[in-house]
């Protein structure tokens, strides 16, 4: 099996391989991945014009962002467009890291077709309810294009957080905040990956902390300063007061330094999640305001016709605008006028009709429906009924899922009510889907199983990080036998109590610990939560802890601890490199598990 991800539409090998040499040569026209190529082969891979040995072949008549790679004497990537050829190149990175080929520059023979099936595939972060380290969010960029994402959402600012110094209003910055710098280095490096970065303000509600540092803001109608809905406690304020003129000039001019402080193509508005019918209704300033635009206008009208204005904005400094889907929700179909249609939407509504009623009335949709691509884990553990919000289930979105006929498709990872947590705290909830997520929308074959598309992702490292494999054959130890040959099985036992202890044939540095929950068969999320025998399910297996000794009879060390709820699938946990270990086993909480030892 030749391990690719996301998995190809089409590919055809013959089991032969092609050794390249310290001679072989490379088209201009890699960019950053020739630097990643060099390192891969350990190769100079100078580049050629004309007949290099790896040549970049431009081809029109494939569809957009698709190539044709052909390995035989030669490597010849034919592409349709500079997205194209980024994914062909990546491909044969990926092909020179598969855990098929022995260590070396070698590369199998191989035909491959490969394409998106989705034009737009996207993530979005939430950067404004939470300040995320400037070394994550880069190597996050890499692992979503290497996954073949081409979007990425910056969430920058927040009821709670204005997370960017913005020249002109750098006392509206809360600290830690990114520099303009920073921001631009990330928007930069996405760019070389393909990944289009959509810086996003949101406008005018989600404004608390912007109307603390401007007073003026604040609205006279107490209806639109209550957030507790997306906040979980009361706020003294909420939406901006658009209904004065000195306002509205602010928040554009603040939104025109926004524009100004990027170099991307669109800028997102936010305009979501103001208050909603009846409560706007009992706002008699925006309702006076209303009606001095139109007197059949209603307050959503008074809010509609300001995001359009906000837009123009956005148009003016050359850019696409966009912005959430909110105003037809909280209008409670009362609105009169709408958004622009030339408005990118970004559309969270649970069912594929709902989005497909915005792409039918004229919009570019960019779909995240909340409970199935939203990522919002709130209180530690995760995701349970009646506590959390919602979670991402992969193993619905590989097998039961499929795309609409829309622009694109994005996963949401949001920090509400859970902003003191770290990054790994949200990266442990969202990255199977987001795993997962990027093969359903490139639409390549599915595999038998997503446990099996999950073991090929695990199997192929990103750029960068070491090769690692399952741990050779596992012995009993004190005659207890495993029943994987790749780990050890658990079965359910009082806690504190070991599981079997297993011994590699040859000690082993362990860097990866993969693990299975027992969940009861077919388990999904419904609704976006973990029904209670599954949520017991996963819930018993954390405290689990993975551990090393050089005997049976110890010393014990963790090399991994379960600290958040599982999901239902595969697991990863990664080890820092330490001594080998002679025999391994897991220890703590009761709970069915299946556990693979990974190691260089």
């Amino acid at each position: 099996m030749i391990s690719l991800v996301p998995t190809p539409h089409r590919l055809s090998a013959d089991g032969a391989r092609l050794r390249l040499g310290p001679h072989t040569t490379i088209s201009p026209g890699a960019g950053p991945l020739l630097a990643e190529l060099r390192a891969a082969t350990g190769l100079p891979l100078p580049e050629r014009e004309r007949g290099a040995d790896l040549e970049l072949i431009a081809d029109p008549a494939l569809a957009p962002q698709s190539y044709v790679l052909e390995i035989a004497d030669r490597v010849r990537v034919r592409y349709s467009d500079p997205a194209g050829a980024f994914y062909g190149l990546q491909t044969v990175l990926k092909l020179l890291s598969g855990p098929e080929l022995p260590s070396g520059p070698e590369l199998p023979k191989v035909t491959i077709a490969d394409g998106p099936a989705v034009a737009v595939r996207g993530v979005m972060l939430d950067l404004g309810r939470r300040h995320w380290d400037p070394a994550y969010l880069r190597r996050f960029v890499r692992r979503i294009a290497w996954l073949g994402y081409n979007r990425l959402q910056l969430h920058l600012t927040e009821w709670n957080g204005f997370r960017v110094r913005l020249p002109g209003h750098e006392d509206l910055a809360t600290e830690p905040a990114y520099s303009l710098d920073e921001l631009t280095e990330l928007i930069g490096y996405a760019r070389s990956l393909r990944v289009e970065v959509v810086p996003e303000i949101d406008l005018p509600a989600h404004a608390s902390h912007l109307i603390a540092r401007r007073p003026e803001l604040r609205p006279a109608d107490s209806a639109l300063n209550d957030g507790a809905h997306w906040t979980g406690h009361t706020t003294d304020a909420w939406t901006m007061d658009i209904t004065r003129p000195a306002n509205r000039e602010w928040i554009k001019g603040l939104l025109a330094a926004f524009c100004a402080a990027f170099d991307t193509p669109a800028i997102h508005i936010g305009a979501d999640e103001w208050p909603v019918e009846p409560a706007l209704s009992a706002a008699p300033a925006l309702v006076a305001y209303a009606r001095s635009i139109h007197p059949d206008h209603g307050p959503s009208d008074a809010l509609i016709a300001f995001v359009n204005e906000l837009a123009q904005v956005v148009r003016d400094h050359g850019k696409r605008p966009e912005m959430w889907n909110w105003w037809e929700y909280a209008s409670g179909g009362t609105h009169r006028i709408s958004p622009a249609r030339d408005i990118r939407l970004t559309a969270w509504p649970d069912t594929e009709a709902e989005v497909r009623a915005f792409s039918d009335d004229g919009y570019d949709v960019i779909a995240a429906p909340a409970v199935s691509h939203y990522v919002t884990p709130r209180t530690a553990p995760g995701n349970r009924a009646g506590i959390n919000y919602v979670t991402a289930d992969p193993r619905h979105l590989y097998h039961d899922w499929t795309p609409s006929q829309v622009t694109g498709y994005q996963l949401c990872v949001w920090a509400d009510w859970a902003e003191e947590q770290s990054d790994a705290y949200f990266d442990w909830y969202a990255t199977r889907a987001l795993d997962v997520l990027a093969d359903r929308l490139w639409g390549g074959p599915l595999l038998g199983d997503v446990d099996d598309y999950l073991a090929v992702v695990d199997a192929l490292p990103y750029p960068g990080s070491a090769q690692l494999r399952p741990v050779g054959e596992l012995r009993p130890v004190g005659g207890v036998r495993p029943t994987s040959g790749l780990g050890s099985v658990g079965e359910v036992r009082p806690a504190g109590e070991a599981w079997p202890v297993v011994a590699p044939t040859v000690p082993a540095r362990v860097r990866r610990v993969r693990f299975r929950p027992a969940v009861p068969s077919g388990a999904r999320a419904v609704g976006g939560k973990w029904p209670e025998p599954v949520w017991r399910a996963l819930d018993a297996v954390r405290g689990t802890r993975f551990q090393g000794a050089p005997a049976p009879d110890g010393p014990w060390e963790d090399l991994a601890v379960v600290e958040w709820l599982p999901t239902t699938t595969w697991n990863v946990l990664d080890v820092e490199a330490g001594e080998a270990h002679a025999c391994l086993r897991a220890f703590g909480a009761p709970g069915g598990l299946e556990i693979e030892w990974w190691s260089e």
